[in-house]
């Protein structure tokens, strides 16, 4: 989980074995900036407490559904480059949209 870009840009980059995806920070309950806690492998929302797993998805606490995921693209260069006005979400018991082209980079 890459965090240096958390106070800056509002994101967290992270990965899975074949994909890399940028969480929006921002509590899916009152807007909030949930904290990364490496100790328990979560995010947890200082005001009301709800818990997200390393994906950004909750499970618990009052959030209704995961974190926003900014769209992210890979430029000529090879740079990633995120865009915070597109956002993909995914609202809870739905398919949702984190598998649409530009909501992560295929590893």
């Amino acid at each position: 989980m890459d965090t240096k870009w958390q106070q800056q840009y509002r994101i967290w980059v992270d990965k899975t074995s074949d994909r890399l995806f940028v969480i929006y920070a921002r509590c899916t309950h009152l807007g909030c900036t949930p904290d990364w806690k490496s100790s328990e492998n979560k995010f947890k929302c200082p005001c009301h407490g709800s818990g997200y797993d390393n994906e950004g998805i909750n499970f618990e606490g009052p959030a209704p559904r995961p974190m926003d995921r900014a769209h992210v693209e890979l430029d000529p260069e090879g740079q990633i480059v995120v865009d915070i006005n597109r956002l993909f979400q995914k609202p809870k018991g739905e398919t949702g949209h984190f598998d649409d082209p530009g909501a992560s980079i295929p590893l």
